[in-house]
């Protein structure tokens, strides 16, 4: 049987790993990514928590990758964009300094007030409803769960795409902890530190903080102002009581801050030729042209500066309770606080002109989940819940053109009003030896109000709207153990993302619904040298969201503002294989390989396109990674781990949906290197590394006139210590 190590839950004592093989693996390319493979080459097994209940991810019948926290945080993975390096078909950009995720193509790009993302983004079990709030930096984690592929029975709200799961380390009965550094160009400057504290047998410590900042990437060009850079920060406490081996309180503080300058954008002639559209906002017939990496991150716009913001806050108060109930069941009490406050300062382009925008506003998220889930190896294993959420928000925005364009003046003061409850349960059947059936249900209703007096002009009339909608979805499943270590799994499954409405008219949209077949298989051969996972997967996606920032008065820039419509329906279907091979105690392989072919069904944007059987957005046909890693063992007891990676990306669409105008960015490639030397006993280590050794520079996300884009080639040095 596998080796197995235990790292789910905060009971169990933290099973530190091999220092030096976890920076052989940096390269995360899988379910055990990120797990050192034990001394004799074997690959460790990981016990995760991706259907609520404790399972090893082999035995786990859904697509999942499974990320380390060392591999994370060794690799600079500091936040959530880093992931589209690390999973397949998963593609993770921001908007204005806000996350959207894409999983197998499915994404939801309206990052406003009013929007919601279509990938359930947890912190230890708590939902983080705002796509602000989602790209805190990654502090001190034991791990992330990527689930691919609906998730409706079992998680939150608006599951469609997926589920990315942050588990947090936690206390222990152990005295320690660790300082990691790390600097770079771009003034690159990173610093967490880690302190556990066993306070008595009962009441155990856990605090860390973080703070990660780097300059612009983007060039000045007529600038004389500060443009997008890094200046973050993190902390966390956790206290957690063990009153008896069967009941445990968590409780966490946490509290983050995403400060520095604002985004902006660069130009969208950076990267096409095209006709301008009247107003200044897209090019008509853009054809890519490669300019260079410089060209590329040039701002072309003279921006503004007017005074200090601190950008986003989150504060963060959550409680898990556990207690067994007899000898059959433990009960889960999961409360979360989320308030964030919005003041932030962003330059971009409209119209054809500089243009920036002043946001500030606040929100608060309460939820409250209670789940109760069978222990014990009885045939028949279960968990149901009930879940309840709820959010206020306010904003105050105001968008100014500035020279030398006309004065423009959008101003917006939305308040938004959310609500969610939902039951749920999941049950699985050990029908034999080998083979196990999954039937699981949820049933959710979704409310969400708006009220706007202004709604972009100020001599009115705004909005005032209020949508509600309910569904029920299930989930189909059945794995069977071919032989201990080879596992075939199928299912049938279904999605749903809430509707909403429009921030300038209040017109809803419906939800979208996505159902999902998916068969797969994942096994250990060659001495439990070789992993291998692999998935195929089918969808029927209808009534999908589509989101563009559109003006219905483009000569005046009133009433602009995010518009969402049920534009089309849409087939998605692909493959995906992902493993590792410790070719030898000191050499590993990892790899991935994916593919997605998403196209509209029936599509007209507009009486003059037919977009039917074209590919959908943030949809690449395919991506692929490759790593190797390789342990030089020196007298002493130190080591030096050489590796390189790299990945490929096919081409995808950014897309004006209402102007129906397309942007394609060319397949690239992305490639790592780095080397680790780790001191005897594993005292400390010193990591140098480059990241981006293309200097590619990707399209991240359309705004009206531009582009956000991702980072150039990096490098740096990182250094650690530990007791």
């Amino acid at each position: 049987m596998p080796k197995q190590t235990v790292l789910n839950r905060s009971r169990t004592a933290f099973v530190r790993p091999h220092l030096t093989i976890i920076l052989a693996s940096l390269w995360a390319g899988g379910a055990d990514a990120g797990v050192a493979a034990a001394q004799d080459g074997q690959i460790q097994e990981v016990i995760v928590t991706a259907q609520k209940t404790a399972q090893p991810a082999s035995k786990t019948p859904l697509a999942l990758s499974v990320l380390g926290g060392e591999d994370l945080r060794q690799s600079g993975a500091t936040n959530a964009v880093a992931l589209t390096e690390l999973a397949p078909n998963v593609q993770i950009s921001t908007d204005t300094g806000k996350l959207q995720v894409a999983i197998r193509g499915v994404v939801s790009l309206d990052t406003s007030e009013k929007g919601d993302s279509s990938t359930a983004f947890n912190v230890d079990g708590a939902y983080i409803g705002r796509s602000e709030a989602q790209l805190g930096s990654f502090l001190d984690l034991e791990r992330v769960e990527v689930l691919r592929g609906p998730q409706g029975t079992l998680y939150g709200r608006n599951a469609t795409a997926g589920a990315i799961n942050l588990i947090t380390n936690k206390p222990t009965n152990k005295l320690e902890g660790r300082v990691d550094a790390e600097i770079g160009d771009y003034a690159m400057r990173r610093l967490e530190g880690v302190l556990n504290i066993p306070v008595n047998s009962t009441l155990a410590l856990r605090a860390a903080a973080l703070t990660v900042r780097h300059n612009t990437y983007l060039h000045a060009g007529p600038n004389t102002v500060g443009l997008s850079d890094q200046d973050d920060s993190a902390g966390r406490l956790h206290a957690l009581f063990t009153f008896t081996p069967q009941t445990t309180w968590l409780l966490t503080a946490e509290r983050s801050k995403a400060g520095g300058n604002g985004s902006n954008s660069v130009p969208l002639t950076n990267f096409f030729n095209g006709t301008p559209v009247a107003g200044g906002n897209n090019l008509r017939n853009p054809v890519y042209l490669d300019r260079g990496a410089d060209a590329q991150r040039t701002a072309a716009f003279r921006f503004v500066n007017v005074g200090s913001h601190k950008g986003d806050v989150a504060t963060s108060l959550r409680s898990e309770f556990k207690t067994s109930v007899g000898d059959a069941a433990e009960l889960t009490y999961q409360f979360a606080r989320l308030h964030a406050q919005v003041d932030e300062f962003n330059n971009g382009s409209y119209f054809g002109f500089p243009l920036y925008n002043i946001i500030n506003g606040e929100s608060t998220q309460r939820t409250h989940e209670l789940r109760l889930n069978s222990v014990g190896d009885a045939a028949l294993s279960w968990v149901a819940g009930i879940y309840h959420f709820n959010e206020d928000i306010f904003r105050a925005g105001t968008y100014y053109t500035v020279t030398p364009g006309p004065l423009i003046v959008l101003p917006f003061t939305p308040t938004v009003e959310s609500r969610s409850k939902a039951a749920f349960g999941q049950m699985t059947y050990r029908a034999s030896k080998d083979l196990r059936l999954t039937l699981g249900a949820r049933t959710t209703r979704d409310e969400k109000s708006g009220h706007d007096p202004i709604s972009g002009n100020a001599a009115g009339p705004g909005y005032t709207a209020h949508v509600e909608s309910a569904k029920s979805n299930f989930r189909l499943a059945a794995d069977y153990d071919v032989r201990p270590a080879l596992m075939v799994y199928g299912s049938l499954s279904t999605g749903y993302k809430a509707g909403g409405f429009n921030d300038t008219s209040g017109t809803a949209y419906k939800p979208e619904n996505l159902t999902s077949m998916e068969a797969g298989v994942k096994g250990r051969f060659l001495g439990n040298r070789l992993r291998l996972g692999a998935a195929a997967f089918h969808y029927d996606y209808k009534d999908m969201q589509l989101t563009s920032v559109v003006c219905a008065s483009g000569s005046t820039g009133a009433n602009c503002g995010a518009l969402t419509t049920n534009a089309s329906n849409a087939s998605i279907k692909g493959l995906e294989l992902e493993g590792s091979y410790n070719a030898t105690v000191d050499d590993r392989i990892n790899f991935s390989l994916a593919t997605a072919e998403g196209k509209f069904k029936t599509y007209r944007p507009n009486a003059g396109n037919d977009w039917s059987g074209q590919q959908i957005d943030r949809s690449p046909a395919y991506n692929a990674s490759l790593g190797y890693a390789h342990t030089f063992t020196l007298d002493g007891g130190a080591s030096v781990v050489a590796r390189i990676g790299t990945r490929l990306n096919g081409a995808y669409f950014l897309s004006d949906f209402a102007e129906a105008i397309r942007y394609r960015q060319p397949a690239y490639r992305k490639s790592d290197i780095s080397a680790t030397y780790t001191a005897p006993a594993q005292r400390y280590y010193v990591q140098a590394y480059a990241r981006n050794l293309e200097n590619t520079i990707t399209l991240d996300s359309l705004l009206p006139g531009g582009f956000g884009i991702g980072a150039p080639r990096t490098f740096g040095v990182r250094a650690g210590t530990q007791f």
